[in-house]
């Protein structure tokens, strides 16, 4: 009577063991600027993240008013300030949990690849709109108003980035590279 009491003891423990396995998600994460990429996480890394995007946009609403007043004040800002593009990060649980790390990065994959390839798609859809321009001076200037669009959403951005980092004390995460098109202008001009 005793080992079977320790038998089904041990296997009750066993059980419940296996069923406080660490599960993760999948979460989908949205940056300022409205790009979109993936991370699997366990309970507590997802609580720290919604804790910090829980901060982040308490503090966005002063950010943003502070930075619009100052990018007004500066004369050489052509254009208006873009807070209207610039949202704070999100982050949704996409689908079940996985008891399996490897699982989860096999469909956090998936996931990115579709992502990547609506991207894709997007771009492929602004060269075709360029290519219907026949006009070479109304292309030239096409282009030259996306770009100062470009320079205007990345300048704001790197403000109100740049503020509310000094805000929260660290810097607030991104996928974007809003500095890459700035860097390849000057790179330009340098020869």
């Amino acid at each position: 009577m005793k080992r079977s009491s320790i038998v089904v003891g041990v296997l009750f423990g066993i059980l419940l063991g296996t069923l406080r396995a660490e599960t993760v998600s999948i979460v989908q994460i949205t940056d300022m600027q409205g790009l979109v990429g993936y991370q699997v996480m366990n309970r507590e890394e997802q609580t720290a993240l919604q804790k910090e995007i829980k901060d982040e946009t308490a503090a966005l609403t002063a950010i943003m008013a502070e930075c619009k007043k100052e990018w007004e004040s500066n004369k050489e800002n052509k254009l208006p300030f873009q807070g209207g593009r610039i949202k704070p990060r999100a982050a949704k649980k996409m689908g079940a949990d996985f008891s399996d790390r490897a699982k989860a990065d096999l469909k956090r994959a998936q996931y990115e690849e579709r992502t990547n390839e609506r991207q894709l798609e997007e771009l492929n859809k602004e060269a075709a709109k360029l290519k219907m321009i026949k006009n070479e001076q109304a292309k030239a200037e096409y282009q030259a108003k996306e770009e100062a669009r470009l320079k205007a959403f990345n300048d704001s951005f790197a403000l109100v980035s740049k503020k509310l980092g000094e805000k929260l004390g660290r810097p607030v995460p991104g996928f974007g590279l809003p500095f890459a098109e700035g860097k390849k202008e000057e790179k330009k001009a340098a020869h």
